[in-house]
């Protein structure tokens, strides 16, 4: 906490000098335009505005030549994540390797090709981080788009399941890993410029939390597409269905739960939960002892790895 005093300037207003290390730290100077505002118990908060703050990287250039498709991938990876405001792959081999370069960009959020030649490909970043962006609100997206997954798997045990429903599970996890790399790049940008979150209206331990909480979602998500994986060739006439649809359902039920509680930040319900989901695996992990069908081995399984997620989840929630 600084301290300075109040000084007038002319018959209508009044300066205050704002500390060195501060301007310094956030790249202000003469000229520069900070953001006041007033919070409801009437303090005033003295903020750079986000367009400052969020530090790019000039091009990153990717060389092509020689390389294999990981190591493009990983290239393009690192130079998303810092936030490279303009990415240029490049050599001999573009031909042959352009259908997979715009394929990779396609994977990551706010990333377009704007020019693309024989020679050359040159990606745009156009990404801002503001409201929509937060971390909160991508863990939202990311909890709705496994929502829809187990819309999708929830038909296996009441209608037709065809290979049409399990390439949209494909889609939607992918939309998953999108969206978590995307999570991750707002944390970079958060710890090089920590006073993105009070634009973002959060704190430190929040952004950890929801790191976690991300994760484990993601996670959740190829759960869900190995569960979808075996609902492909598993005969739903079984008896045994039965009761794999009433473990499913109980998953569903608690998943709910236990991210409403989240978003509620009612962390004491994540106790209960808990107990819940120690009772639920050792349910499933007795079942899993009886079966000889290696599909109905992978769907119980898939279930049992979820709740591990939802734990990890609950486990961050009350820390």
């Amino acid at each position: 906490m600084f301290e300075r005093k109040i000084v007038k300037s002319g018959n209508t207003s009044y300066v205050l000098a704002l500390p060195i290390d501060w301007i310094r730290r956030n790249n202000l100077g003469t000229g520069r335009t900070v953001l006041v505002t007033e919070n409801d118990l009437g303090n005033l908060i003295i903020s750079p505005k986000i367009s400052q703050r969020i530090k790019k990287t000039d091009i990153v250039t990717i060389k092509v030549d020689g390389k294999d498709e990981e190591r493009i991938f990983l290239e393009l990876l690192n130079a998303y994540i810092r936030n490279a405001s303009s990415i240029v792959f490049e050599g001999k081999e573009i031909t042959e390797k352009d259908a997979k370069i715009i394929d990779f960009v396609s994977k990551f959020i706010g990333l377009d090709v704007i020019e693309h030649s024989t020679k050359i490909i040159v990606v745009k970043n156009f990404f801002t981080l503001d409201q929509d962006m937060s971390p909160d609100k991508i863990l939202r997206k990311i909890d709705q788009v496994n929502q829809s997954s187990i819309k999708i798997l929830e038909k296996y045990f009441t209608e037709e399941y065809s290979k049409e429903e399990f390439f949209e599970l494909q889609k939607l996890n992918n939309q998953t890993k999108r969206l978590f790399t995307l999570f991750r790049k707002i944390m970079i940008s958060i710890l090089e410029s920590p006073t993105i979150l009070r634009t973002l209206h959060s704190n430190t331990l929040q952004i950890a939390k929801n790191r976690i909480f991300a994760q484990s979602l993601m996670r959740t998500s190829e759960c869900m597409l190995l569960m979808g994986k075996a609902f492909r060739f598993l005969d739903i006439s079984k008896k045994q269905n039965e009761r794999l649809h009433r473990y499913f359902r109980r998953m569903n039920k608690d998943y709910k739960k236990l991210l409403n509680t989240i978003y509620n930040k009612i962390y004491d319900d994540a106790f209960d939960f808990l107990i819940r989901s120690e009772e639920s695996q050792k349910r499933l992990e007795d079942y899993l002892k009886l079966l000889t069908d290696p599909l109905e081995v992978q769907a119980i399984i898939s279930i049992i790895n979820i709740y591990s997620q939802l734990n990890d989840i609950a486990y961050e929630a009350i820390s």
